[in-house]
C-alpha cells in the first residue's frame, strides 16, 4: 500500500487552486474556486477548504492518485448548514483522467443524509445509515474498486463505521484517475468546510482509520546551505538561517534562495519544525505517511534532485515555478539530522531557485477526534 494524496486543508501553503506559478497541490480549472476558510476549523489546524455557498466551487486533484484497482479517500467534513429541503449538495466525485466524466459522486441530502449516485443521473446502493448535523467534524472515507461498469465494490465510512455498502452496482464511466472536491451538479445550498485529506492505494475495502493530516515548515538550516543569493528582502520572520524565505505562508515566489551553476552540484536543505512544533503536536501520535515538497525553478531546465528524509529524488525542474511532490509511506518522523527536505542541483550552468519548501504529515493521533466541536472564535485564532 502506497499513499498517493495529503492535503492538510490549505495549511500546507495557505493557497488551494494551482496557478500559473505552481502555488498549490491542486489543478487549474476555470470553474469557481472554493475559499480558504478561518472560521470553522478542525482540531489544531489554521485553516479549512470552504466551497462557495451559493455558487458551483470544485477543487481537483493531480491525475494517477486514484485508480480502479483500489483506493482510499479519507478526510473530514463540517456542516455549517445542510441543504435546503427537498435538495442535495455534492461534497466529492471520482473523475477520469483530465477534468474527466465523473464516475461516483458523494452528495448530502437536506436531511443529513449520505448517498452515492452514478454521475449525477442516478443513486447507486441504499442512502447512508447515519444522520450528519451541523456544528460538528465527520470523518468521511470510501474505499472502492473497479473492474467493469457492473462488477465494482464500494464502501462509505463514516467515522470508522460502515454507512453505505455497495456491490455491483450498474456505473456509466470505469478508469478513475482524478478526485474532485466541492460544488458540482444542479444544486449547490448548504454550507460546510473540508479538512484532512488523506489518499491511498489500497484494495482492501476497509476504513483508512481515523487520519489527520498536518503541515511542518523547515525551521533551520540542514547540513549543507550553498544557495548563496536571497532572492527578494523579506521572509517570514520564523525560523533561522535561510528557513525564513523558504516557509512562508501563503507561499510566495517573491522571496526565497537561489544559485548560479558553476559546473558543480550546489545542495540546499533544511530541517523541519520538531513533533512538538509547530501547527499541531503530533509527539503522541502514531505517522502514517508523509509528502515531501519544494517549490523551484531553473532558468534553463535541469535534472535537480529533492532531498526527502535524508535521501534524494532526481526531479526535472523547468523555468515555470512547481510545487514538486514526494509521498514516503512509513511510521517514522523525519530525523532532523540536516537532510529533512531541499534540493541539489546538477552540474548545468544555470540559476535554480527555491521559493518555499516543507512536509506533510499524515498521521493518527493518541486519542480521537472525531467528535471534535469547534468554537468560532477560537478556529478563528488556530486553537480550536
Amino acid at each position: 500500500m502506497a499513499t498517493t494524496f495529503l492535503e492538510p486543508g490549505g495549511d500546507g501553503t495557505f493557497l488551494l487552486q494551482k496557478t500559473t506559478n505552481g502555488l498549490a497541490f491542486w489543478l487549474d480549472k476555470n470553474a469557481t474556486v472554493p475559499t480558504i476558510a478561518t472560521d470553522f476549523v478542525h482540531g489544531g489546524h489554521l485553516k479549512s477548504i470552504s466551497p462557495n455557498t451559493t455558487a458551483a466551487g470544485s477543487l481537483y486533484s493531480p491525475n494517477g492518485i486514484v485508480s480502479d484497482a483500489g483506493s482510499r479517500i479519507s478526510f473530514y467534513v463540517y456542516f455549517n448548514t445542510l441543504p435546503d429541503a427537498a435538495t442535495k449538495t455534492s461534497i466529492f466525485a471520482l473523475n477520469k483522467t483530465g477534468f474527466g466524466s465523473q464516475i461516483v459522486i458523494l452528495n448530502i441530502t437536506s436531511g443529513g443524509v449520505l448517498q452515492l449516485w452514478n454521475t449525477s443521473t442516478a443513486q447507486i446502493g441504499s442512502d447512508g445509515s447515519h444522520t450528519l448535523s451541523t456544528g460538528k467534524w465527520y470523518r468521511i472515507s470510501l474505499a472502492y474498486t473497479i473492474t467493469s461498469t457492473t462488477v465494482n465494490r464500494f464502501e462509505l465510512f463514516v467515522d470508522g463505521s460502515s454507512d453505505i455498502s455497495i456491490t455491483n452496482a450498474t456505473i456509466t464511466n470505469t478508469t478513475s484517475s482524478q478526485m474532485m472536491f466541492g460544488k458540482f451538479g444542479a444544486t449547490f445550498t448548504g454550507d460546510y468546510r473540508l479538512s484532512d485529506i488523506y489518499v491511498d492505494n489500497s484494495a482492501s475495502l476497509t476504513d483508512t482509520g481515523d487520519i489527520w493530516v498536518t503541515a511542518k515548515r523547515p525551521v533551520s538550516n540542514g547540513t549543507t546551505n550553498g544557495f548563496s543569493t536571497q532572492i527578494g528582502a523579506g521572509g517570514s520572520g520564523y525560523g533561522s538561517g535561510h528557513s525564513p524565505q523558504v516557509n512562508e505562508r501563503a507561499l510566495s515566489t517573491t522571496n526565497g534562495w537561489s544559485m548560479v551553476g558553476a559546473g558543480s552540484a550546489v545542495t540546499e536543505e533544511y530541517n523541519i519544525e520538531a513533533k512538538n512544533v509547530g501547527d499541531i503536536d503530533v509527539s503522541t501520535a502514531t505517522i502514517v505517511a508523509k509528502c515531501f515538497w519544494v517549490s523551484t525553478s531553473s532558468l534553463v531546465g535541469e535534472n535537480s534532485s529533492i532531498v526527502y528524509n535524508g535521501s534524494t529524488q532526481v526531479q526535472a525542474i523547468t523555468s515555470t515555478p512547481t510545487i514538486y511532490t514526494i509521498y514516503l509511506t512509513s511510521t517514522s518522523y523525519p530525523a532532523g539530522t540536516g537532510a529533512d527536505i531541499g534540493i541539489i542541483t546538477d552540474t548545468s550552468l544555470t540559476t535554480v531557485s527555491l521559493y518555499e519548501c516543507g512536509v506533510i504529515v499524515a498521521y493518527i493521533p493518541a486519542t480521537g477526534g472525531t467528535t471534535f466541536v469547534p468554537t468560532p472564535t477560537l478556529a478563528f485564532m488556530g486553537v480550536g
